[in-house]
């Protein structure tokens, strides 16, 4: 692993802030991002028993299709974003069921409409939020409306009681189950509570914002999330933090274990505030500002929310660290500030011992996979290759649409994995036949950073027997393909999956994960070393 990876002060971004596609310009792992189009054409059943051969295939779920809701809106299913929102031009004005206007997802194949001035958020935003949700997520008719005004209640009374301004009257109004009639008794009470508090406007507005948060957390749905504008940094808009990636990867899938450490850095960014400090790869954090990293077997969170200083935060940060190359421990003093600009989206390839081209890259952005194409026939030009290996670790996703481009080169008439609503109906993402057949033997290499698109690319592996994955389980962050729907404040958007992925046997990745054939773990002994045994295991199942 090299160390220009991305750090932990973007993970979080890139998990919290998918948004619409962008050209693979200066970007981290919370930066470019495209959707997950596909092809959806009538797979077949099941081809039944498959071996292990070049020409095996799986097919998808059932027959039943649907068009898309919206031709030409691209959706997402990766962790990546570009920043900024684009608002669609619509007004805020209500129909005839007093409802505000319908939210309307975004479309980035189209040129962005005039930049609208921004009003404040209200509870009209979050009425519109709340119909948004029923209208088109996934399974959005079957929502328990109390749900979500439960989880908007409690996030506002909880900003409340943060800020000191606890009401008499924060109480939630008995709620029916009849969606209409609940709105207008959380509205009615929620608009209460904002004229009670100070007549400040980014105030209420930022307590409006709250209960749309809220709501979302109630779907309990990784690709589900708000974003205000300029919310992810665009370009010209510095980084912030520490520059060091941890083996704690986020967000934790429903099936990982206790994290029981140790907690070391993955990677250091070169020229960053913890490598002028003197963190290197490897290094076991012991502490932060004397708080042991763990207690009792169990990590302590503030350790993480130290390891991530908010800008413009200056506050130094103390660590105890050990390093496993030397056995040597000593204490750093690392200052937040300003990180270098990220790494420009690349493929990195290179020929190993025995003729494997391995191929590392950091993202699906759009473009990758015919770039990976051609640096294989380059490679090929010169040495006759006998395998390729695929890194994807620490791959937070994309264009899960290249990764099918990608698969096409080692299988052809065949499904990845399908998107389906919550009736069963399904659009099946299959590979692109157009490429050319590779006629090499596979393996990719995966992690928990692994996510989203990624894991669509991971389970296309797995499921179709295209190779043998080697490394550790992937994220299992890969709920569905992501919309964004701007609201009519002109100033923050949501997004949600109207669909949920699916794979090729039918088994559900979100919450779960893609495991690897063969389980090869990094070791913070290993990273200070400069050892790699996934890679290592890689090559020797291909030399055999």
């Amino acid at each position: 692993m090299s160390n220009d990876m991305p750090t932990i002060d973007t993970i979080a971004q890139a998990v919290a802030a998918e948004s619409a596609p962008a050209a693979p310009t200066g970007i981290d792992e919370c930066a470019p991002a495209e959707a997950e189009g596909g092809r959806r054409q009538d797979p077949a059943p099941d081809a039944g028993p498959v071996g292990r051969g070049r020409g095996d295939r799986r097919r998808a779920l059932t027959r039943k299709r649907r068009l898309p809701a919206a031709t030409g809106v691209t959706v997402l299913v990766g962790g990546l974003v570009a920043g900024g929102i684009l608002v669609p031009d619509f007004t805020a004005s209500a129909d005839s069921a007093g409802r505000p206007a319908a939210c309307v997802a975004q479309d980035p194949t189209r040129p962005q409409p005039p930049a609208q001035a921004p009003i404040p958020t209200s509870v009209a935003t979050v009425q519109q939020a709340y119909y948004c949700l029923f209208d088109n997520y996934y399974g959005g008719s079957r929502l328990d409306d109390r749900i979500l005004l439960q989880y908007a209640f409690q996030a506002v009374v909880r900003e409340l009681r943060k800020r000191g301004w606890d009401q008499p009257n924060a109480v939630l109004p008995a709620l029916t189950g009849h969606r209409d009639k609940d709105w207008a008794r959380f509205g009615k009470r929620l608009q209460e509570i904002l004229d009670a508090v100070p007549n400040d406007r980014a105030l209420r507005s930022s307590l409006a914002v709250v209960a749309i948060q809220g709501m979302l957390a109630a779907l309990h749905d990784n690709h589900a999330g708000y974003q205000a504008s300029g919310a992810v940094p665009g370009p010209g808009v510095p980084r912030w933090g520490l520059g060091v990636s941890l083996n704690y990867a986020l967000p934790r899938p429903e099936t990982a274990p206790d994290f029981t450490g140790p907690l070391f850095a993955t990677a250091v960014a070169a020229g960053s505030p913890a490598a002028v400090a003197g963190l290197a790869p490897g290094d076991i954090i012991e502490s932060v500002n004397g708080v042991p990293a763990f207690t009792s077997g169990k990590l302590n969170p503030g350790v993480l929310d130290l390891l991530r200083p908010p800008a413009p935060q200056r506050t130094p940060v103390t660590l105890a660290i050990s390093r496993p190359a030397t056995g040597e421990t000593r204490q750093l003093t690392v200052t937040p500030g300003e990180l270098p600009p990220p790494p420009q989206p690349r493929v990195d390839a290179a020929v190993l011992d025995g003729g494997i081209a391995r191929i590392r890259f950091d993202a699906f952005y759009p473009g990758v996979a015919q770039e990976i194409l051609k640096a294989i026939a380059d490679l090929r030009a010169t040495t006759t290759l006998t395998g390729v290996i695929f890194d994807v670790r620490g791959n937070r996703g994309g264009v899960a649409d290249e990764g099918n481009i990608l698969l096409g080169a080692f299988i052809h008439d065949a499904t990845v994995l399908s998107f389906c609503d919550a009736n069963g109906r399904c659009d099946a993402q299959r590979v692109d036949d157009s490429t050319p057949l590779l006629h090499l033997p596979m393996v990719t290499l995966t992690d928990d950073g692994c996510a989203s698109a990624c894991e669509a690319f991971a389970t296309g592996v797995k499921d179709l027997r295209l190779g043998t994955l080697i490394g550790t389980r992937t994220a299992g962050v890969n709920s569905g393909p992501a919309r964004l729907y701007a609201l009519a404040d002109n100033t923050s958007a949501i997004r949600f999956p109207s669909q949920r992925a699916i794979g090729a046997n039918g088994e559900i990745v979100d919450g779960i994960g893609v495991p690897p054939d063969i389980y090869a773990p990094l070791t913070a002994a290993d990273r200070s070393t400069g050892k790699d045994p996934a890679l290592a295991q890689a090559i020797a199942f291909l030399k055999h």
